[in-house]
């Protein structure tokens, strides 16, 4: 699926204006996290989803209605049971939903959003939601600021509050979840919402068979950036991986001077053999991935094993690994397993990453 920060580039340079609707508070079971989003535009279509059901009815209704108004506002949802019958939901909470009509003045500050995204980078995007529990609008309500310095846009309360704000940034981006700050700006309450802006995660799938050939567009699906690698170009072309966001042919001996590998990646080995499983997995356990993943019985996972510890490689790097890989749903065929591998990514993604002391 295309990104939403790509499709609000794409309806802001029509110089359409849209309502863009994000999550910014949540308490029980609703069924999208803080910061999920949900654009809706002038003539009724939307993308995204705010989860759905009757609480993203009322804000498709409200949207259609301030979209040439240019007033931001903040809806309250306290989903009753009755309220969850009527959506056809099972399950419910306490959501706060921000909608705010964008326009081309800040087409700038989403270009350069879409960039990171796709490209790398890491940036806190801030949008003045309140003050005095007042909506806000016009000028002045969001600021783009990157780790260099660098800002796109501004809050039209001056220095002093973009000042405060840059010493959330690195707490924001360590933590990569958004969330609400209030400040006191002289007599003013301000509630800001803080968003860190990251590139998607990237999964690098070493081998390019029929596991790798039904993981891939699975996990682009769910947000994944997908690198494959194997040294067949018979295997590894566009024609198989239409959908993968760079396909590499390389011997596995020598790819690793052109990745990238960081705490935002994640290691998929589903290589054709024993033996280059094993190099790639031996490769991989000196980068600082957030995830490494193999596949393979367990009697082939043990005999690799033992031959690393010959190596000198510590057995506490060997407790990071997955494997056998994926999520155990007593998969047997490659699209099964694709399925159980991608769960497995999915949850990883979603954990808390663990800080280094």
């Amino acid at each position: 699926m295309e990104d939403l920060y790509a499709e609000i580039v794409k309806v802001l340079e029509t110089k359409e204006r849209v309502v863009l609707a994000t999550l910014i508070h949540r308490v029980g079971s609703a069924p999208r996290a803080v910061g999920a989003k949900y654009l809706v535009k002038k003539d009724g279509t939307s993308f995204g989803t705010i989860g759905g059901g009757c609480v993203e009815a009322e804000v498709w209704q409200a949207a259609q209605e301030m979209v040439t108004k240019g007033v931001s506002k903040v809806l309250h949802f306290n989903l009753t049971s009755e309220q969850l019958a009527a959506g056809g939901l099972i399950c419910g909470g306490t959501v706060d939903i921000f909608l705010e009509p964008l326009g081309e003045g800040v087409l700038d500050i989403y270009r350069e959003v879409a960039r990171i995204k796709q490209k790398g980078g890491s940036a806190v995007l801030a949008t003045l939601v309140s003050a005095d529990q007042a909506p806000v609008h016009g000028e002045g309500t969001k600021i783009l600021m990157m780790r260099s310095g660098e800002k796109i846009g501004s809050l039209s309360l001056g220095e002093d509050l973009q000042k405060k704000l840059l010493k959330e940034n690195e707490a924001l981006l360590r933590e990569n979840q958004p969330r609400i700050i209030a400040v006191d700006q002289g007599t003013k309450k301000l509630e800001i919402l803080m968003e860190p802006v990251v590139s998607e995660p990237t999964v690098f799938i070493f081998g390019a068979g029929h596991v790798s050939q039904q993981l891939s567009p699975i996990a682009k699906k769910v947000h994944f950036k997908v690198v494959i690698i194997d040294d067949r170009e018979v295997f590894a072309n566009r024609n198989r991986f239409p959908e993968a966001d760079e396909v590499i042919v390389s011997e596995f001996e020598t790819c690793f001077d052109r990745l990238v590998i960081d705490e935002s990646s994640y290691i998929v080995i589903v290589t054709r053999g024993h033996f280059y499983d094993g190099f790639v997995l031996e490769q991989t356990l000196k980068t600082h991935a957030r995830y490494i993943g193999m596949i393979g019985s367990r009697s082939k996972i043990n005999i690799l094993y033992k031959e690393l510890l010959k190596k000198g490689v510590p057995e506490t790097s060997l407790d990071r690994v997955c494997a056998p890989i994926g999520i155990d749903i007593n998969s047997e065929t490659p699209e099964e397993i694709a399925v159980s591998i991608a769960a497995q990514l999915i949850k990883v993604r979603g954990e808390k990453p663990v800080q280094k002391i």
